[in-house]
């Protein structure tokens, strides 16, 4: 494996209660939990592993990015892809929530940049509402959110990345013109970024591989750039190894202990979109 491994001795088992389940457009839904441990410990880009059923069908967790927390409360953005999922989201207020975490390794955020552009595609919100409250409250000034969907519907509330940090600027494009600029949300990418910024950029991987194109053409680069990926986690903690990824100059590493955030010039894109999709949840 190639990469720092996360640190497994922050994570806990630790069983939690639904206070609330929000239905989003598009088919988005924000459940948060009482889950004291994780809302005390989750950094920005870390992730859970969540279960809310008994028996063994299905077998295994689902992984999902910590989305906020707030005092003893941590929220997780989903929609029913799998039956994984669609259990997940029939949750009602009151009922029980297995999660493990925190897990993966996060955005790196020192040393804070004078910049921060956010590269966010669909569900790949998810990790983006903690992350901006970090850069804000670290110092970070300009903050900017590129939020990107296929339609109007499928895009996260720019109040919800905001969360009341009304400098926070959020950019919309739809691949149907529908809200925002018309076109996808890479394409804002190049015009955003100069040497002083940070990027960090979740969503499908080829939208991801897309923002790596866009920045290795830049005349002046940001000054680091980092992206969380997609895989099947089935464990969080390396022992399935199905979420191996190819690393760019070969190898492979593990989503769930050497990501799911990586530095854009670490993984080998074409390899990466040669592999089955990762909507197994």
């Amino acid at each position: 494996m190639s990469g720092p491994v996360s640190d497994l001795g922050r994570a806990r088992d630790e069983s939690g209660e639904v206070v609330a389940v929000e239905g989003l457009d598009g088919g988005m839904v924000e459940i948060t939990a009482r889950l004291p441990h994780l809302a005390a410990t989750a950094r920005p880009g870390e992730f859970a592993q969540l279960r809310a059923w008994g028996g063994v069908d299905p077998l295994l967790r689902r992984p999902f990015s910590v989305a906020w927390t707030a005092g003893e409360l941590c929220s997780f953005v989903l929609e029913a892809v799998g039956a994984g999922t669609r259990l997940l989201v029939g949750l009602r207020p009151g009922d029980p929530l297995q999660a493990l975490g925190p897990l993966g390794n996060g955005f790196p955020l020192d040393p804070v940049p004078v910049r921060a552009v956010i590269v966010s595609g669909g569900l790949g919100c998810a990790p983006f509402p903690l992350l901006v409250r970090e850069l804000r409250r670290r110092g970070c000034a300009d903050v900017i959110v590129l939020s990107g969907a296929a339609t109007a519907s499928r895009l996260y509330p720019a109040a919800r990345f905001r969360r009341g940090e009304d400098s926070v600027r959020v950019v919309e494009t739809t691949d149907d013109g529908s809200r925002g600029r018309r076109g996808l949300v890479t394409e804002l990418v190049a015009d955003a970024c100069d040497e002083t910024a940070a990027v960090y950029a979740c969503g499908p991987n080829p939208m991801l591989a897309a923002v790596a194109r866009t920045l290795q053409r830049l005349a002046r680069p940001p000054r680091r750039a980092h992206v969380s990926l997609e895989a099947p986690m089935g464990c969080g903690f390396g022992t399935c190894l199905g979420c191996a990824l190819p690393a760019s100059g070969g190898g492979w590493f593990l989503c769930c202990r050497q990501g799911p955030v990586r530095e854009v010039s670490e993984v080998d894109w074409p390899g990466l979109l040669a592999l089955p999709p990762a909507h197994v949840a």
